[in-house]
């Protein structure tokens, strides 16, 4: 967590452009960090995207403190409408950042999955609250909420799969069964077929002797 002062516009964007989450970019002024409004509000934007914290001197503005984090979302509701006009070079910055494997952007808290876990079943059960949950596992509210909701979108997503491979599993078992129906009938039908087979063969045998029979009686008579 490196306190990175930019005390011009340069610094400032490269500030921006090399920050890890839980750094912090302070700057004297506004005027000091942009050229414009919109470029400070980009500059601002790109800070919270990266889970970094902001500071100017002379207007007062430290993200570090809870209750100053709101100016984050102000910004961004500004920012969002001027949405469809061309962006500052600050959002250019990071992107030839990313390009050449400089950027560093959003790191995940490392959080133990099997305490997380813990403790959020004993806050949804109402055993404890939201804020000692947060205090149990050092996270601040919106990590907090944000890793409630991708866990909860993870269950989903397990749930779904599970479903499918269970769907995939009735319907292979439905058509194996299909198969060794019609091997059972073909067996079926050629038991049935040899057993006609064989009947019409004895059959025939008896006809052939009863005929010799009275052919030997017949030619008996006439001598």
């Amino acid at each position: 967590m490196a306190l990175r002062h930019a005390s011009d516009i340069e610094s400032f964007i490269t500030a921006v452009e090399t920050l890890e989450t839980g750094d912090t970019v302070e700057v004297d002024e506004f005027d000091s960090a942009a050229s414009s409004t919109a470029e400070l509000l980009d500059g601002i934007c790109c800070i919270a995207d990266c889970g970094a914290d902001f500071v100017s001197l002379r207007e007062g503005v430290d993200t570090r403190n809870d209750t100053e984090k709101v100016f984050f979302t102000v910004c961004r509701a500004l920012y969002a409408l001027d949405e469809g006009k061309d962006r500052p070079r600050r959002r250019d910055g990071i992107e030839k950042a990313k390009a050449k494997g400089r950027y560093k952007g959003r790191k995940p808290i490392a959080v133990d999955e099997s305490l997380f876990d813990s403790v959020v079943t004993l806050w949804q059960s109402g055993q404890i609250t939201a804020r000692e949950a947060m205090s149990r596992l050092n996270l601040k509210p919106n990590t907090f909420y944000r890793r409630i909701k991708e866990r909860e979108e993870q269950k989903m997503k397990d749930y779904k799969m599970a479903q499918r491979e269970i769907r995939d599993e009735i319907r292979a078992a439905a058509k194996q069964s299909r198969r060794d129906l019609g091997d059972l009938r073909m067996r079926h039908d050629r038991q049935r077929a040899e057993t006609q087979y064989q009947e019409t063969v004895r059959q025939m045998k008896k006809d052939v002797k009863a005929e010799a029979e009275q052919l030997k009686k017949l030619m008996e008579s006439e001598s």
